[in-house]
């Protein structure tokens, strides 16, 4: 499996007069309006954690709930049943002192969108898919071979642990693309944080289905080898998850990608 894989890689809604917005075909509520405590976990609320957020904008909504809408298509209503309760958007949120884009709880995501700029279409996607990522690698660590993830690392290298919020807090968090760590087998700074937001990493842009991802796959063979483990995973998630869905997730598939060697 893991051969095929690494050989296949080189080739606006209307607002519901409620809280829980719900795609029709969806199983996972999708919550706009909602920032008070008890949307976390209680163990959030502590004085370490401190879990807070603010209201997501009205005006933001329409947006947040298409983008979220339009991610959640991509799994099927089965692994969305087993595993995501709900979605809350947020216009900003922050625990451990650190403002963060998102994070999830054992079957929740939270998602910010708090309409500057930074805010993009892809970047709230993007979000999205991460944190659920976390969610699954949780809830199926099997399914992803950790050691062989963990050999594609230069020798003798750490994650800062934390879940990233050391990573944050150090100011080790940028997601720019960087072709030094490529080689290394990072597509960026964060990922070093840990090897789940080194999952995260990966998993979020396949499932955007980023151009400039298959570029580097193609490119970088530890980039390659980690973005076939991160297919494998999926498959076995879902086996509809297959290299070529991931392809087609791309609007503009580099010239070579699809091809077999």
């Amino acid at each position: 499996m893991m051969k095929t894989l690494l050989q296949g890689l080189l080739a606006t809604a209307m607002l519901l007069p409620c809280s829980a917005l719900q795609a029709q075909s969806m199983p996972t509520p999708i919550i706009l309006d909602q920032a008070q405590p008890d949307i976390f976990p209680k163990s959030w609320l502590t004085a370490r954690t401190n879990a807070r957020a603010e209201l997501l904008k009205e005006t933001e909504r329409p947006r947040s709930l298409r983008l979220v809408e339009q991610a959640l298509a991509k799994y099927s209503p089965a692994v969305l049943k087993a595993n995501l309760h709900s979605v809350h958007v947020l216009g900003r949120l922050e625990y451990s002192g650190v403002p963060t884009g998102g994070t999830n709880s054992r079957s929740v995501v939270y998602v910010v969108n708090g309409g500057e700029a930074r805010y993009t279409d892809r970047a709230i996607e993007g979000i999205l898919h991460a944190e659920f990522s976390s969610i699954l690698l949780r809830n199926y660590p099997q399914h992803l071979d950790k050691e062989q993830w963990q050999q594609l690392n230069p020798p003798g290298f750490s994650y800062l642990g934390t879940g990233g919020v050391n990573a944050i807090k150090q100011q080790k968090a940028s997601l720019k693309l960087d072709e030094v760590l490529h080689a290394e087998g990072f597509l960026h700074q964060y990922a070093k944080a840990d090897l789940e937001d080194d999952f995260n990493s990966m998993a979020a842009r396949l499932l955007m289905g980023d151009a400039d991802l298959w570029r580097l796959i193609g490119q970088y063979p530890k980039l390659q080898a980690k973005a076939a483990l991160v297919i494998d995973f999926y498959h076995k998630l879902d086996p509809a998850f297959t290299r070529e869905l991931f392809l087609s997730f791309c609007q503009a598939v580099p010239e070579g990608a699809g091809r077999r060697p």
